[in-house]
């Protein structure tokens, strides 16, 4: 009985961790006024579901947005992605944005 309630307990907290919409704030890790290079991390053991992902890259699009209109070229577009190296435990994607007039 006791193998049985903490079975139980170990399926609860895994189905409740699955269950995490953590919207990952984005860091800038690079501007050049011609460029601009956002990351966003995510837990390994807990990825981010499709909806957070979406709300994390319109934040990273946003804030792309908003650092390329300080330079001499206005608006910002997303124009590749690629997973760098961020430690054991997290995934981090790299957005790299043009900075266009």
């Amino acid at each position: 009985m006791r193998y049985l309630s903490l079975s139980v307990l170990l399926v609860t907290v895994v189905t409740l961790t699955a269950c995490v919409n953590a919207v990952s704030e984005p860091i800038v890790t690079s501007f050049n006024e011609s460029s601009v290079g956002i990351q966003i991390q995510q837990d390994a053991w807990t990825p981010m579901t499709a909806e957070a992902e979406a709300q994390s890259i319109a934040l990273a699009d946003a804030r792309a947005n908003e650092i390329c209109s300080r330079g001499p070229n206005r608006t910002a577009e997303r124009v590749s992605v690629r997973q760098v190296p961020a430690g054991e435990y997290v995934i981090a994607k790299e957005y790299l944005y043009l900075c266009l007039r």
